[in-house]
């Protein structure tokens, strides 16, 4: 059985979440207090491997309503989950064996619904009639058995009444009645759907952040917690660790020899070791090692007496090991959840769905992205997953439809002047990704903006420039220069546009770490002078990979435009906005024109009629790259131009 579909009502914050898809691996992103965990909690309530852990209670119920009469009835019967289930083969063919005559409608599915009465409710698409008809006529009746069934029953229940009503019944009367008394409980096709395929619906594994496997336990202590039922969760993941030896806390208690434990735990030591490095790339140095000795009377209680079970991780590289607990939480948070589900596989084998409450919450982003890579590697394949989050690290952006969003929906009403009434709507699940909230989604446009960014390097070699216009520019004078059988940029350069010279640092940061071989196109004038100092100072790019408009025209203070000079610039900038003839910029530089070309054109675009479009850095590259050959081959200045561009040209190729 797959899980489908999800609404979740009437549970803590959640008034009514909407129904929501849900696929193989389902994210749901949201803030802190949006209710994701509640989604969650709710969801594993269905069918947990903790059976203590199944109960809805009323205090769960949403405690503005719970107070009100009609709010105190509500809460005892409650519907809080409803589910769809599309059915499997296995599935299909248990059916096929265990009830033949069930007429299923095509591709049916399962619903299933639980609320505070704590029962699970059963429905499917069925033909009943047709279920009913086929039950009666394999039952070979002769005639006078088929007339004695009378009222034309069309349901089980009215079936099996009918049945009930035959005076003197035949013995094919008797075995039809058997057999809807022990296939069909309650006369419900429903409940005959539910017997046959509860063995095959998946238990839910819910994992939160906080817990872990504790690194040193008493087992003593953890027999009499046993014994009393008072284990906590963590308790129950060292529990799960000895199960996967086959031993238990008793065992070890009643034990005189330790050895064949210890070379069981070394075993499962290296296991779990080799499954946790396969994606942890934070450090490969180090190693699991599971100790058992006898409690010294001088060490605290309870680890003074009886045998205290120690989990240590030893680093090879620094030849030395600490207690479990020692280690990073984001380390601890990642063995522990292996160590549990794990054991689940050995209890329930792939018949789990994995609920994940803020994975790796306390991972570095690698990690994070490792144990994304973890989901999709060795969980998908096998197990639904359905995780929540608020960390851009931890969003598969290539299945960025799987996403769903939860926000807590409060609608704002003004009601008259200042006075403004809210609308609580409680949390609600979107399959909308963007969603109009800005800080529900700001994990997926953080995300997005890395991806996109990331995407722009097409080679090891990458030019930052501060904006699109440099972007424009530059590609469209080496096609030209490569045109003409000049020195264009080599093809192995990728030019990324920065969209702004304070952004410059931040972007050549982020991804120098990426391997990358980065260089750096600047405008330098006065307004940036101390911001292209500290970035030479910053050691961030390599020598002579930091480059400055002025290094390719013979001016103190330069941009991109500059390169291109004033005549080829003023002719594009008059095309692109249709500047009347008495309007147009002068030809040829003016004596008291501006040392940057482009504040000289923008004082004078201040002055130009309104009819005339307003001017903007990017019209000129954008208007230059729509031109035909036969006007650009008219084009003042541009043999000038490309004799600039190419020089720069030569000096990005020669950092190669």
């Amino acid at each position: 059985m797959k899980l489908k579909k999800v609404q979740i009502t009437k549970y803590k914050c959640v008034e009514d979440s909407t129904p929501w898809n849900v696929d193989q691996v389902t994210t749901l992103v949201g803030k802190n207090e949006a209710g994701k965990s509640a989604i969650l909690e709710a969801l594993y309530k269905l069918n947990p491997v903790e059976d203590d852990s199944s109960d809805f209670h009323t205090n769960d119920y949403p405690r503005r309503y719970a107070l009100t009469d009609a709010g105190k009835k509500d809460s005892e019967t409650a519907i809080v989950i409803t589910t769809e289930w599309s059915l499997d083969e296995p599935d299909l063919e248990l059916l096929r064996r265990e009830l033949p005559e069930l007429k299923l409608i095509d591709d049916a599915n399962v619903k299933i619904t639980k609320g505070y009465q704590n029962k699970w409710f059963w429905s499917v698409e069925a033909e009943e009639a047709s279920t009913v008809n086929t039950l009666v006529e394999s039952s070979h009746f002769n005639a006078a058995e088929r007339a004695s069934i009378t009222g034309n029953p069309e349901t089980i229940q009215t079936l099996y009444e009918a049945l009930s009503r035959i005076d003197g019944p035949t013995q094919k009367h008797q075995e039809l009645q058997q057999r809807i008394h022990e296939k069909y409980p309650n006369n419900s096709i429903y409940s005959a759907v539910a017997a046959v395929l509860r063995p095959n619906l998946p238990k839910f594994v819910y994992f939160k952040e906080y817990e872990r496997l504790p690194g040193k336990v008493s087992i003593n202590e953890l027999v009499h917690l046993e014994q009393t039922d008072q284990l906590t969760f963590e308790l129950k993941i060292f529990q799960a660790l000895l199960s996967l030896v086959n031993s238990s806390a008793q065992e070890i208690a009643e034990s005189e020899s330790s050895e064949d434990l210890i070379m069981s735990l070394e075993a499962i030591g290296n296991r779990l070791s080799d499954e946790i490095f396969e994606y942890w790339s934070q450090n490969k140095h180090l190693k699991v090692d599971f100790r058992c000795d006898m409690g010294r009377p001088n060490d605290p209680p309870p680890f003074n007496d009886g045998y205290v079970f120690n989990t240590r991780i030893r680093n090879e590289r620094h030849r030395a090991s600490v207690n479990f607990d020692e280690r990073s939480t984001g380390f601890i948070w990642f063995f522990s959840f292996l160590i549990w589900f794990s054991q689940m596989k050995a209890n329930y084998a792939d018949k789990l769905i994995v609920l994940l409450d803020e994975p790796g919450l306390t991972l570095h982003g690698t990690a994070q992205q490792d144990l994304l890579r973890y989901i999709r590697e060795k969980l998908r394949n096998d197990y639904q997953v359905i995780y929540t989050t608020h960390s851009p690290f931890m969003l598969d952006i290539e299945n960025i439809f799987t996403l769903r969003t939860v926000e807590d929906v409060v609608v704002e009403r003004n009601v008259s002047g200042d006075n403004v009434e809210e609308e609580v709507r409680g949390t609600k699940v979107g399959e909308e990704i963007l969603s109009g909230d800005h800080d529900t989604i700001l994990p997926l446009l953080g995300k997005l903006g890395i991806e996109i960014t990331q995407t722009l390097f097409v080679g090891p070699y990458v030019v930052v420039v501060e904006g699109p216009s440099e972007w424009s520019f530059m590609n469209w004078f080496t096609r030209k220069l490569v045109k003409d059988g000049r020195i264009g940029l080599d093809i192995r350069w990728a030019i990324a546009p920065a969209e702004g010279a304070p952004k410059v640092t931040s972007f050549i940061t982020l991804f120098k770490g990426r391997g990358l071989k980065i260089a750096a196109l600047l405008d330098y004038h006065e307004g940036q002078k101390t911001m292209v100092k500290k970035l030479e100072d910053s050691k961030l790019l390599e020598d002579g990979h930091l480059l400055k408009t002025t290094d390719f025209v013979e001016q103190q203070e330069a941009d991109i435009e500059d390169l291109i000079g004033w005549d080829l610039y003023a002719a594009l900038v008059n095309s692109a906005l249709s500047i009347p003839e008495a309007n147009k910029l002068p030809s040829s530089k003016p004596d008291d024109c501006e040392m940057r070309i482009v504040k000289e054109v923008e004082k004078r675009a201040r002055l130009l009629p309104p009819e005339v479009p307003e001017f903007d850095h990017f019209l000129a590259a954008k208007h230059l790259n729509q031109l035909s050959p036969e006007e650009i081959a008219t084009l003042p200045g541009l043999n000038t131009a490309l004799d600039r561009f190419e020089a720069l040209f030569e000096e990005l190729n020669g950092l190669i």
